[in-house]
């Protein structure tokens, strides 16, 4: 189950169900999107137009939906190339600048890009991908810097990688173990991952490449996953395994936990709302909640 925030509207994703789920804070009403089967939802994106895009990891494919129409689909050029499996994308981020959609291609070591006014074609894609390395690669979180590149964060390798539209431009190594998972921006552009296999949480400073990092304050039973930065810059990070959402002061360098009520919840998405409110989602307890 994914979450992102759109106004006063949340998404939800329910992978495994086919679904797209709206929630309205305000009246505790829900809706449902019934996608095609073996859809498999995995991250949402809300762009600046209202525009819904989802990653359908079990078909390979990127998808659209404006206001109450019908998903507009974009394959995955891999999938001409895939013969044993699916290419399954995985995060999405938007890039207001250039006015792209981009995402992470986990299962082919790929990132996508297409235009946010994509429309669908009959013959060739409209989505244009850009090579990481071989599948092993793994590239998972994905986050937009403002300036035309995108920060991904490569899994089965233990590195950040920066990716422009001509491609890779820097690499930065990570101890071994690491396993990046998921990447935001700051307001201050610093770039921010979570080391899910190290427990740990890791700033970047995309000019210098100079790297920090603090241990989550479950460690070593911590397995940091998602991750927000709110308008203050403090940095929000989910414990999927201490079952927390943890609140980190750069400023001061201080975590801040909260232990959620509902025992092993598996919050492996979360957002901040214009009100500063953090909204989470339990994708082992099937659990929508919310730091005021």
């Amino acid at each position: 189950i994914r979450s992102r925030v759109a106004s006063a509207t949340r998404w939800i994703a329910s992978t495994q169900a086919d679904l797209l789920v709206r929630f309205d804070p305000a009246t505790s009403r829900r809706s449902e999107v019934v996608l095609p089967l073996r859809s498999h939802p995995a991250g949402l994106l809300v762009d600046d137009r209202g525009g819904l895009w989802y990653a359908a990891s079990g078909l390979g494919l990127v998808g659209r939906i404006e206001g109450n129409g019908k998903p507009k689909e974009f394959p995955v050029p891999a999938m001409d190339r895939v013969r044993a499996d699916i290419a399954s994308p995985r995060a999405l981020a938007l890039d207001r600048r250039a006015g792209e959609v981009w995402f992470t291609v986990q299962s082919d070591g790929l990132v996508g890009r297409l235009p946010r006014d994509a429309a669908p074609r009959r013959r060739g894609f409209a989505v244009t991908e850009i090579s990481l390395g071989p599948p092993t690669v793994r590239p998972e979180g994905i986050a937009a810097d403002g300036r035309g590149g995108v920060w991904v964060a490569e899994l089965g390798a233990d590195r950040l990688a920066y990716v422009t539209a001509a491609g890779v431009a820097r690499r930065v190594a990570l101890a071994p173990g690491s396993r990046p998972r998921a990447v935001a921006i700051g307001p201050d552009g610093a770039v921010w991952a979570t080391l899910f296999g190290a427990h740990r949480l890791l700033r970047l400073d995309p000019a210098t490449l100079q790297t920090a990092e603090w241990p989550m304050p479950s460690a070593p039973r911590s397995s940091p996953l998602a991750i927000a930065v709110d308008g203050t810059g403090a940095v929000w990070v989910s414990e999927l395994e201490g079952n927390a959402v943890a609140r980190f002061d750069p400023r001061a360098e201080r975590f801040t936990a909260v232990p959620l009520p509902t025992p092993r919840s598996g919050v492996r998405a979360l957002a901040v709302a214009p009100d500063g409110r953090v909204w989470f989602v339990g994708s082992w307890s099937g659990r929508l909640g919310v730091i005021e």
